[in-house]
């Protein structure tokens, strides 16, 4: 393939280029293929957006601008797994932001996929897989920390005796039904429906109902709390603020509250399969209990 480096990811990025169609629907056709976790559905799928297309493009161009210059590349289509590591190792080394080298790691995720469409309809009898994803799970110390979400048994246990009752009910609502800080602020008793919470007008303004609960007294002691100290909300008796300051406090570090909305997706994962459901499922179910219409997000973090 000749050309510059920019028309060269110009001309394989149109094999992708999805512009129009739904992303969401091709991402369901991609799951029902056998598609799993992000990057499966990412191979299977294209870009559907010109910002994302024009962001994308501009990561690779970097990567191709470099790869000519330290590698010799002049043909896109000879990309092999060593440059594209090499370059991103090279970006670890320059101590990029964690953000940067993720989007520039799931630009050239894109690039490899881009690639191989470019291959089948241009007969080049290629196939392309850089295995970035094993390649740099755990090399970026940025990386690194992401991959640990949930708290450990121990550091719940340490959370569970926090003393002040409205920020321990705080905590074992994160831990036990999955709710953010802001629901958890907003939690009335009008939210409470039978043994299920009403979550209304939560992040994105989206409504859902919680109702795998792991701690059956939960329930009881909101309501209980609520009326012991008059109040509309559980805000009315605490603020983020105040709950993120007692866990640092007891953590003796910069820990908050959002960890064990991970530790609950990872026991509702657990509950779904013992009910019988495979793990796609369980993982599909217990997005919708956090609020997620992604079942990746839940695949990719808040199941680790």
């Amino acid at each position: 393939m000749k050309g510059s480096v920019k028309w060269q990811v110009i001309e394989i990025f149109k094999e992708i280029k999805q512009i129009g169609s739904s992303k969401h629907e091709a991402k369901n056709t991609a799951r029902q293929d056998g598609a799993h976790g992000s990057h499966g559905i990412a191979q299977k799928t294209g870009l559907y957006g010109i910002n994302t297309i024009d962001s994308y493009r501009n990561s690779v161009e970097k990567f191709g601008t470099w790869a000519k210059e330290n590698a010799g590349l002049k043909d896109l289509t000879k990309t092999v797994p060593e440059a594209v590591k090499a370059y991103l190792s090279s970006r670890i080394a320059e101590n990029v932001a964690h953000k940067t080298f993720q989007a520039e790691k799931a630009a050239l995720n894109k690039f490899e996929s881009a690639l191989n469409k470019y291959s089948q309809t241009h007969n080049l009898n290629k196939t392309y897989d850089f295995k970035l994803n094993e390649t740099f799970k755990n090399d970026h110390k940025s990386l690194r920390r992401a991959d640990v979400r949930a708290y450990s048994a121990k550091v719940v246990e340490k959370l569970l005796s926090i003393k002040n009752p409205a920020v321990n009910l705080a905590v074992r609502l994160a831990l036990n039904a999955g709710l953010r800080k802001s629901e958890i602020l907003k939690l009335s008793e009008k939210n409470i429906l039978g043994d299920k919470i009403d979550v209304i007008g939560a992040k994105g303004g989206k409504d859902r109902i919680v109702s795998k609960i792991h701690d059956r007294s939960l329930i009881s002691d909101v309501k209980a709390f609520l009326k012991e100290n008059n109040i509309q909300k559980l805000g009315d008796a605490m603020s983020g603020a105040k709950i993120n300051n007692e866990i640092r406090a007891v953590l003796k570090d910069t820990g908050a509250i959002h960890p064990l909305r991970h530790n609950y997706s990872i026991s509702t994962i657990k509950d779904f399969e013992k009910e019988g459901y495979s793990n796609i499922q369980a993982e599909y179910f217990t997005s919708g209990q956090l609020g997620h219409e992604r079942v990746e997000i839940v695949e990719n973090i808040y199941s680790k």
